[in-house]
């Protein structure tokens, strides 16, 4: 698979440069729209932040990598789970509102691609903003990828909540799974059709 590694390479400021072994992938979304996320961090703490992803995909699939995948970030704020894990972003806006004019935004009022917008009731929320094939296609390409390199069992956690003992689990993980408030949650991720393409 081809990855992008200049586009948005991050200076090695912007990760720690001590190597561990790596046991699980994480995976967020965004929660921005388009490549927000990207251009939100690269001014985060005047350009000095630590909080990268490893990895992101883009919502027509391509992947750009932001640092070796041998090192780590404060991503997920979980010392532990940091130093272990690789971490991917999805382009994705997330939970959806619906604004007076009849429009969906998301929390930071940018406006979703109605064609884009899913109905699932879910936790207190309706709308989601869809996962596009071509994303999840790529994202199980790379996370072959990753566990082949790294060791990393290929088998998703069968949920996307909070647990207090993710740490220990070796394999592919969602950042929900680590946050107590769920605010990097979807309905939209079918876990059992991620396992089975990991394996096909």
């Amino acid at each position: 698979m081809n990855i992008d590694k200049e586009t948005y390479k991050i200076p090695k400021t912007n990760h720690y440069k001590t190597q561990n072994a790596k046991t699980q992938i994480v995976i967020g979304t965004s929660l921005r729209k388009d490549n927000h996320h990207i251009i939100r961090l690269e001014h985060k703490d005047y350009g000095k932040t630590k909080k990268w992803n490893t990895y992101t995909v883009s919502r027509d699939g391509k992947v750009y990598q932001h640092y070796d995948d041998k090192y780590h970030t404060d991503f997920l704020g979980v010392k532990k789970g940091d130093i272990q894990s690789i971490s991917i972003v999805l382009e994705n806006m997330g939970c959806l509102f619906e604004s007076e004019t009849g429009k969906h935004i998301n929390w930071l009022n940018e406006y979703c691609d109605e064609d884009q917008i899913l109905k699932k009731s879910w936790l207190g929320y309706d709308y989601w903003e869809k996962f596009p094939d071509k994303q999840i296609e790529s994202l199980i390409l790379l996370c072959r990828k990753l566990c082949e390199k790294h060791n990393i069992p290929k088998v998703f956690i069968d949920f996307h909540t909070y647990h207090k003992q993710t740490q220990k689990f070796r394999g592919i993980v969602f950042r929900g799974n680590y946050i107590e408030d769920g605010s990097d949650m979807s309905p939209l991720f079918d876990i059992p059709r991620l396992n089975e393409m990991m394996h096909n």
